[in-house]
């Protein structure tokens, strides 16, 4: 069998909805983004314990000051939480980013 590697693709999201159900990953532990509570487990949350929004998606903060181990993350993420969606937290913040310009200019 031949090793599998991760590379990083682009798809279209719909980003009210990847930001009503984002776990975002920090050193330790993580926050929902829809309502930010801190403290999460993010190895086994299933949903947000303060609005209990299901997580669909995850961004790691770390992987932005250290994108080196970007395939190091991705691939232990994908055998502890195949449940969800790995998603790159610059383009995550970007993207929000842009949004609130367009709104704003609107």
């Amino acid at each position: 069998m031949m090793g599998r590697d991760f590379l990083r693709t682009f798809k279209a999201y719909d980003l009210e909805d990847v930001k009503q159900h984002l776990l975002i990953m920090g050193d330790l532990s993580a926050d929902c983004a829809s309502c930010r509570n801190l403290g999460i487990d993010p190895y086994q949350a299933a949903s947000c314990p303060e609005c209990g929004t299901p997580f669909k998606y995850m961004a790691s903060r770390r992987v932005e000051n250290f994108p080196g181990e970007r395939g190091q993350f991705a691939r232990r993420m994908s055998e502890k939480r195949p449940d969800l969606v790995l998603i790159d937290y610059g383009d995550y913040t970007k993207a929000v980013g842009q949004k609130k310009a367009r709104d704003f200019f609107a």
